[in-house]
């Protein structure tokens, strides 16, 4: 509005100075003195209150803007929720609720008392258990150095500082600083040249005997199994291309064919096929499997770009053992059909309709397990566009800090049963009412019904962690497993050949087993690659899984 509006009556401000104001501002004080003028004062102080409303709903809409934006601003995007960001929608969903909302009911000071006291449940309980364990102190910061080789130096002080400088008396020694620091020694190779004498027979010319050799990993080849195993880590574990490898090596003095290094991993898998297989019984057996899969690219000469997108299928049994398998295809019959076909225990995945067949009885007659992590998943893709998911999500989350007060507190699954029947069960009933509600409410087309109407399909499956305290809430651990595809397929884009897939699957199913058990993977294959070359008996293959390797390698 302009400034050369006249000044309502009553005003002592003067015109100058309200010309100089923003116009919105102006506006509400002339509209606001207009009403004063007329004697209406309970309608002025509405008026201010609902001006006072839509700053405040601005500036919580430019707060979540700029939550949203630090949460995006680095990297790529994460589904981990800002706590901030959740109070302010949870804030935003409480000040607009209406009696005919589904959410109307919410107390917002009762759900906030409930998650801080559940907070200080998980502080006290992380107190307890650390307070068990002895404290170490006077030590300061140190790195973690392991079993590194250590070297010992003695420094003395120099004779004539060992005398007193006001009597000249011979001070006695009265202890000792010790400090430490740390080297960085270039890897190297190192080559064995082996001398074997050979005695022949002088008089018959024949049954020329030589002396042994040492064994060889892979025949005809002069690589010893510890530089086998940095080729299988280097590649499977750290992501690096072979290409770069070869680089990598030649700057030590070696040069070492691209070719020559996949043959070597593709010999490594072949020799340790015999322990993946046993981990694939185990895993098998297990009490709970855990599946998920990924794709990759392969090449292929008969495809028409001469690439085709395979899948890595991954399996975790029992949280100890992780059996990956390839297949050309996603399909799921040379997939988890094949894999488990007649499984009759707790499988636990996604809702993807791949799986279904697992649980209807068609190829197998799997109790299915819901994972909470994709099903929130829905709701967290809306959390920038609609305040209403930030209650969902904010019981979602006193879910996990729930386990969490089980985890810290180290409870029994037995005892882990009880808690999530005490505290998880009235949480779940909280959120299905919201569901029902939701999907009721919205139309049948809206990302919100949708979400709700996924949870509320599988809520069998998603609730059924509270009758077996050994049931995780997610799948999480299995895809954590599957980001060691995925960082390799950004690295090196693709495998050569179907079958270097296949090999690939074997070497990643011991690394990311070791992964689980703490086992260094350089360490176990160096170790376990000499021993079944040296003809290691197929009854004693246990003892090479890393589980049973770790152990027996820590026993005194």
């Amino acid at each position: 509005m302009s400034g050369a509006r006249e000044t309502p009556q009553g005003s002592s401000r003067p015109q100058r100075a309200a010309a100089l104001e923003p116009s919105a501002l102006q506006q509400i004080r002339e509209s606001a003195q207009a009403l004063l003028g007329e004697g209406k004062v309970e309608e002025a102080f509405e008026f201010f209150l609902s001006a006072l409303e839509a700053v405040l709903n601005k500036a919580r809409e430019l707060e979540l803007l700029v939550a949203k934006l630090r949460r995006e601003g680095v990297g790529k995007r994460s589904e981990r929720i800002d706590p901030g960001q959740l109070q302010l929608l949870f804030e935003a969903l409480c000040s607009q609720t209406s009696e005919a909302d589904p959410t109307a009911a919410i107390d917002p000071q009762a759900e906030a008392r409930e998650d801080a006291a559940l907070d200080q449940e998980i502080r006290e309980a992380e107190q307890a258990r650390t307070s068990e364990k002895s404290p170490r102190q006077g030590q300061g910061h140190r790195l973690r150095t392991g079993t590194l080789p250590r070297q010992v130096h003695h420094h003395e002080v120099p004779e004539a500082e060992r005398r007193c400088s006001q009597c000249g008396v011979a001070k006695e020694r009265i202890g000792e600083d010790v400090t430490c620091t740390l080297e960085y020694v270039p890897g190297h190779f190192l080559e064995h040249e082996h001398h074997r004498p050979k005695y022949a027979c002088g008089k018959c010319k024949e049954g020329v005997t030589t002396a042994p050799g040492p064994e060889k990993i892979i025949e005809r080849s002069p690589a010893e199994a510890s530089v086998l195993a940095h080729v299988v880590v280097s590649k499977i574990v750290d992501h690096c291309p072979l290409h770069r490898l070869h680089r990598i090596y030649e700057r030590s003095g070696v040069d070492i064919p691209v070719s020559t290094l996949s043959e070597w991993m593709g010999k490594v898998a072949d020799l340790c096929q015999p322990l993946v297989d046993r981990l694939t019984e185990k895993t098998l057996a297990a009490y709970l499997n855990q599946t998920d899969a990924t794709g990759v690219k392969v090449l292929d000469p008969e495809s028409p770009e001469n690439i085709q997108r395979g899948t890595m299928w991954c399996y975790v049994g029992d949280e100890r053992n992780v059996v990956f398998r390839y297949t050309p295809t996603g399909e799921g019959a040379r997939g988890p059909w094949e894999f488990l076909a007649g499984r009759t225990g707790y499988v636990q995945a996604d809702a993807a309709s791949v799986f279904d067949r697992l649980f209807n009885g068609r190829v197998a007659s799997a109790v299915e397990v819901g994972c909470w992590s994709h099903s929130r998943r829905k709701l967290t893709e809306l959390q920038d566009m609609d305040c209403r998911v930030a209650y969902p999500l904010k019981l979602i989350a006193r879910l996990y800090r729930i386990e969490h007060l089980a985890d810290a507190q180290g409870l029994s699954p037995d005892e882990r049963v009880a808690l999530r029947q005490e505290r998880s069960q009235p949480v779940l009933e909280k959120l299905r009412r919201w569901l029902v509600a939701i999907h009721g409410s919205e139309p049948p087309a809206s990302d919100l019904a949708k979400a709700a109407a996924y949870m509320i399909n599988h809520w069998a499956a998603l609730t059924r962690f509270l009758q077996d305290g050994c049931l995780k809430l997610d799948n999480n651990l299995c895809e954590q497993q599957l980001r060691a595809i995925a960082l390799g397929r950004n690295n090196f884009l693709f495998f050569g050949s179907h079958r270097a897939a296949e090999r690939a699957a074997v070497l990643y199913s011991l690394t990311r087993t070791c992964a689980l058990h703490g086992v260094s993977p350089l360490a176990y294959l160096t170790d376990v690659l000499r021993k079944l070359a040296a003809g290691w008996p197929q009854s004693r293959i246990d003892e090479l899984l890393p589980g049973a390797w770790q152990a027996a390698t820590a026993a005194p």
